[in-house]
């Protein structure tokens, strides 16, 4: 009897124990298109709730128009530039958007370029032909947005920089707040050609800030095959860092941007480049980390799309993208494609996590952008 209830008594202890441990619980945010986004232009941001590596519920958080009657162009959209997460819980869109996913509301629906998080207030410039230049500011205590009237006010240490593309080659100058002009590049090339139908052909320059004190550019030959990557400081020193010949055309415009490591990855149609600024050389990436020991095929492989790694271990081989791909710790999520041919058509999202080593398949049917994940 007494053999008994100690069994009992064990029992129940493993089963508050068991209820006790505390559980892995990860949200990813997701932008999802409407079914109907053809004709009511909607679009969702959705949270899929995942528990000791498993995904247990999914919630629309909101449902928000790309376009809304009296304003004009874009209203708020997942699907341009780079999406944000501050304080795991105000989503920054590429345009300037801000959501606040505990409250459920828009807090920003006005149009803007990213500058900076800075404490409790999100910070954005805005350059527009008919609105002007100037900076503006969410207070996330207030919810209150902005304008800042103080035209002196410059929330980075550092001028605005700007391309002259009046003149052939391009020139680079600087802009102080106490009017001063300063050119710091009168040859920056020609610019990166983006293909467009018809003859208007679009050139996009983008200036790659390292610090407050020096930026990158790719300085493109006329004929679009030579770029040369130079790092231009604010006191004029330039340094050639490297030099890429024979680039094919792409569809897509080249970019800058820091690897998860902090490293200078630049994107071009000759594949992803890693820019070691102390060897001053470009070198083309086989494996890419894109965070929290997670690795990706840098090129697609015509036969199974790209190999998936957590540290030295392969989860799998997917037709993913790396633009798009999210991680946090012990979990990553991909964009899953189905290639055909010339032909590609997105089949949702796909996660792998280090709990259960196992691929999650998500039905998202038409997605706009993954997020980001967010810890609870």
């Amino acid at each position: 009897m007494r053999l008994v209830s100690y069994s009992f008594l064990i029992f129940i202890l493993f089963l508050f124990v068991a209820f006790q441990l505390p559980q892995n619980r990860l949200s990813l945010l997701i932008a999802e298109y409407d079914d109907n986004a053809a004709v009511n232009h909607l679009q969702h941001l959705v949270n899929y709730v995942f528990v000791d590596g498993a995904m247990v519920t999914r919630e629309t958080i909101v449902s928000l128009p790309t376009q809304k009657a009296g304003i004009k162009g874009n209203y708020v959209r997942f699907d341009l530039g780079k999406n944000r997460i501050y304080r795991n819980r105000y989503v920054v869109t590429g345009i300037g958007n801000v959501i606040d996913i505990k409250t459920k509301k828009l807090l920003v629906e006005e149009r803007g370029d990213f500058v900076a998080f800075s404490g409790d207030s999100i910070i954005f410039h805005t350059n527009d032909i008919f609105k002007g230049k100037y900076y503006s500011v969410l207070n996330l205590k207030t919810e209150k947005f902005g304008k800042v009237e103080n035209a002196n006010y410059n929330p980075l240490p550092r001028p605005d920089v700007e391309v002259d593309e009046t003149t052939k080659p391009f020139g680079i100058s600087a802009y102080y707040v106490n009017g001063k002009q300063e050119i710091l590049v009168k040859d920056a090339g020609y610019g990166e050609a983006q293909p467009l139908l018809g003859d208007d052909v679009k050139r996009t320059f983008q200036i790659f800030w390292l610090d407050n004190t020096s930026f990158l550019y790719a300085n493109f030959s006329k004929n679009q095959q030579t770029a040369t990557i130079y790092k231009v400081h604010l006191n004029k020193t330039i340094e050639k860092m490297a030099e890429i010949t024979e680039i094919p055309a792409t569809a897509q415009n080249a970019a800058f941007e820091f690897s998860s490591y902090g490293n200078v990855i630049y994107s071009c149609g000759k594949g992803r480049l890693e820019i070691d600024m102390k060897k001053k050389i470009a070198t083309k990436l086989l494996f890419e980390s894109i965070g929290n020991d997670f690795f990706v095929e840098a090129d697609e492989n015509p036969k199974y799309g790209r190999s998936i790694k957590y540290e030295t271990l392969e989860a799998g081989k997917k037709w993913c993208r790396l633009d798009n791909a999210k991680t946090t710790e012990g979990f990553a999520a991909f964009q899953n494609d189905i290639v055909m041919g010339p032909d590609r058509y997105p089949q949702g999202v796909v996660v792998w996590n280090t709990i259960t080593k196992k691929w999650t398949t998500l039905d998202v049917t038409s997605l706009s952008d993954i997020i980001g994940w967010v810890e609870e």
